[in-house]
């Protein structure tokens, strides 16, 4: 599971996913306050195109991991589906997939 803040969240990890993605709901549970982001933006995902608010989140913890001031995408439709783009990924000393399992190494 992943860590916002002090709130658990199941997230897919989503290579394909340009930007980390919450929904509404977990946003507002974790604190994170779209509102400078006054219009939103259209991004077009895997179930059609969606609106979505973005900011920052001050810290996500995956494990060990941990991302500071990560930019992230809020939509209303997200759902359940909150995914961990490769605007995380990228940030990984390195990633990778073995069989059925995905291996993702932080920077010491």
């Amino acid at each position: 599971s992943v860590k916002i803040g002090s709130l658990r969240r199941r997230m897919l990890i989503d290579s394909g996913a340009t930007v980390t993605s919450i929904s509404e709901a977990t946003a507002r549970a974790a604190g994170i306050d779209p509102s400078s982001d006054k219009f939103g933006t259209i991004i077009d995902t895997a179930g059609g195109p969606a609106l979505v608010r973005r900011a920052t989140l001050p810290r996500l913890d995956l494990g060990p991991i941990v991302a500071r001031d990560l930019d992230i995408q809020i939509g209303r439709n997200f759902g359940d589906t909150e995914v961990i783009g490769m605007n995380f990924l990228s940030r990984l000393k390195s990633w990778r997939v073995e069989g059925d399992r995905m291996i993702l190494e932080g920077h010491p």
